[in-house]
């Protein structure tokens, strides 16, 4: 990886995007934060606008953060990598667990260091949670994890539907549930994680949520039809089992086999091949279908993004010309 990317583990704890200074002879940091669904030209579009605007590309997708997922992942191939600085791709453990909070802390500690050497930190990526997290919409703070807590709920959660979680959260904290749409499954097993390990009335006033307006940021929601969207995930999938999804499944597996990054779509599907349990085209069209359907959700999320400026992605190249122009009117930029 470029020497760049060592930016990421610049030590920063208990970060947020209001612990992000200014000093003399600092400038304020700003960004750009490129999201929308899969296959919706993310990458392609973060690394122009950044050829374009002096900038500097950091990811803020979940799969992608993890070593050994270039292909399952979609991350940025090696020749994009090198065109311009890009950030948090690829540099976590495939065994290791990660969680928005450390997001949060590594993405504060890059966008800063982006600032001093006066780039654009463009935030590209597709996990919704990540974003909220950065921008402030989703606090932090909770107890130290309870691993065997976390099993307990991933059960409940294939028992139940979220609408009967967030009952039994509201039994346990009513005025958390309150706080948090009954459909949101996300947010329902942290809060009942938080509820259970504290074995106390969670108050959401007490929860850490960095300010927005500490860091300028101008969000831009993607947008593509539903056919097109649809015909570039099938060109996708097809790639990813043709560039060797498989061996590369097999190989993730072999360094552990509950890695969490294994969980991203296309892992299980080609892990089944490997052993027998489907065909080569029957992994194919699960994964598609899985995609498609995880697409879905994503716009589902990214259309009640407050304050989010939605281009039209169809084309590449118009998209290109619209993000960059939003960022020179609304960041101030060159």
């Amino acid at each position: 990886m470029p020497a760049w990317t060592a930016d990421h583990a610049a030590p920063r704890r208990g970060g947020t995007v209001s612990s992000i200074q200014t000093s003399v002879g600092h400038v304020a940091p700003r960004a750009l934060i490129i999201c929308g669904p899969t296959s919706s030209g993310k990458s392609t579009i973060a690394l122009a606008v950044a050829q374009a605007l002096a900038g500097e590309v950091v990811n803020a997708d979940s799969r992608q953060i993890y070593r050994g997922t270039r292909i399952g992942s979609g991350m940025p191939s090696e020749a994009d990598l090198a065109v311009v600085p890009h950030h948090l791709y690829g540099f976590v453990d495939p065994a290791e667990r990660y969680s928005a909070a450390r997001y949060v802390d590594d993405a504060c500690a890059v966008i800063d260091a982006v600032a001093r050497r006066r780039h654009l930190p463009i935030i590209a990526g597709g996990t919704g949670f990540y974003i909220e997290a950065l921008t402030g919409s989703m606090p932090l703070d909770r107890p130290p994890g309870d691993e065997r807590l976390r099993s307990r709920l991933r059960k409940e959660a294939r028992a139940h539907t979220v609408q009967t979680l967030w009952e039994w959260l509201a039994v346990l904290a009513p005025a958390r549930a309150a706080a948090i749409p009954s459909g949101d499954s996300y947010r329902v097993m942290r809060a009942l994680e938080v509820v259970l390990a504290s074995r106390q009335l969670a108050d959401p006033h007490m929860q850490r949520t960095p300010v927005r307006s500490s860091l300028p940021c101008e969000i831009v929601v993607l947008r593509v039809r539903r056919e097109l969207l649809s015909q570039r995930v099938v060109t996708r999938v097809r790639s990813m089992f043709d560039r060797g999804l498989i061996d590369e499944a097999q190989t993730l597996r072999s360094l552990a086999a509950d890695a969490p990054a294994l969980s991203g779509i296309g892992y299980a599907e080609a892990l089944a091949v490997i052993d027998g349990l489907a065909t080569r085209a029957e992994a194919l069209d699960q994964t598609m279908h899985r995609t498609r359907a995880y697409a879905k959700r994503q716009e589902t999320w990214f259309r009640r993004m407050r304050d989010a400026f939605v281009v039209d992605a169809d084309d590449t190249e118009s998209a290109i010309a619209a993000v960059a122009a939003r960022a020179r009117e609304r960041l101030a930029v060159a």
